[in-house]
């Protein structure tokens, strides 16, 4: 629902704007929910006390401002159900960017071959979506 509601708010107002003001009311809402549970002064302290947690933060916020950007921007060339058929193929880069970054081994055959055939569809919408 929310690609199809992002089509139409990117007919009104710019992709930075809209994700400043979603960015803005998920902010106070995970930060009233993190206060309440608990978890919000423990997060804080891991994350100033502890280098490797600060920079894997720090990647995460630019990696994802960069996502919904670029998720945005896609929307916006396209439409939502392209890009949002396009995405399906994000699980495979998960496992790729997890044994490049992290040398985890989560490629098997099965997603090898589950690959093949996300890639193959993408590719056949794509090419007759033009």
């Amino acid at each position: 629902m929310t690609y199809t509601l992002d089509e139409q708010i990117y007919k009104y107002i710019s992709i930075p704007t809209s994700l400043a003001f979603a960015s803005f009311f998920a902010f106070i809402a995970m930060f009233v929910w993190s206060y309440f549970s608990g978890s919000l002064n423990q997060d804080i302290s891991t994350i100033i006390s502890s280098k490797k947690a600060f920079v894997f933060v720090l990647f995460g916020v630019l990696t994802f401002i960069a996502a919904e950007l670029m998720i945005g921007f896609s929307i916006r060339s396209k439409n939502a159900t392209l890009a949002s058929i396009i995405e399906i193929s994000y699980p495979l880069f998960i496992a790729l960017f997890s044994y490049l970054l992290f040398n985890e081994q989560r490629l098997n055959l099965t997603l090898i071959i589950g690959g093949v055939l996300i890639f193959t569809g993408v590719t056949i919408i794509y090419v007759f979506n033009r």
